[in-house]
């Protein structure tokens, strides 16, 4: 971990208060797995709500499965590999590559980020801070192995990860994506978001979850 924040403070330093602001080192290693429901907004859906579920096991495993009224969309990552099976994909399941895998991976790494210092690479500070909303958010970047990084916005005040932005390399250039995370409660000693806005392009998706159960056992199909 490298570079050191316009503020003083080191990726490493930072990323030390993230933890603890959510709930520090003993509590992240006691949190295993949880399953989630709750519901989603999206061009997918017509902008109707709809009920999601995610089910997250240590080290890295990650399913989201949104129920549409025309089928469901999944979304799963077994820590290197991740597949999307969706009506509105042309094939039955979609394997993900590039930008679009380096993604599925920060997002699992992000569900319990217990060695979010390790997971990626070269993570460096000094870039200047963000005022969002009267916040201000101290911003470091790490290396995901795709054409671009990942860049964490955290809370100055609490510590907390309050948004994430990575870019997708595609045939018509550099595709952003923004999510922004909020409304964090407290589950088996951690915090966790219980409310996500996602932002690409020209569509935005909004995730709101009304149940978090921490530990389940989840079957590994």
């Amino acid at each position: 971990i490298v570079g050191e924040g316009r503020n003083g403070l080191t990726a490493d330093q930072i990323l030390d208060k993230y933890i603890q602001a959510i709930g520090g080192a003993q509590q992240l290693a006691k949190l295993t797995s949880f399953t989630a429901k709750g519901t989603y907004t999206g061009y997918e859906t017509d902008s109707e709500e709809v009920p999601v579920e995610i089910f997250f096991k240590a080290p890295n495993l990650r399913t989201t499965i949104v129920h549409t009224r025309l089928g469901d969309n999944t979304y799963t990552y077994d820590g290197r590999q991740a597949w999307v099976a969706a009506i509105s994909e042309p094939l039955p399941l979609l394997a993900l590559s590039g930008g679009e895998l380096a993604g599925a991976r920060v997002d699992a790494a992000l569900s319990i980020p217990a060695r979010i210092k390790q997971e990626f690479a070269n993570w460096r500070a000094g870039f200047p801070s963000v005022s969002v909303d009267g916040h201000t958010l101290q911003v470091i970047e790490g290396a995901t192995g795709s054409d671009s990084g990942v860049k964490l916005y955290f809370d100055k005040d609490s510590g907390l990860l309050v948004r994430q932005v990575r870019f997708t390399n595609t045939a018509v250039g550099m595709i952003p994506t923004h999510i922004e995370y909020s409304d964090y409660r407290t589950i088996s000693g951690v915090k966790i978001p219980f409310h996500w806005v996602t932002t690409w392009t020209h569509n935005q998706s909004t995730t709101q979850l009304t149940e978090v159960q921490p530990n389940s056992a989840i079957d590994a199909a």
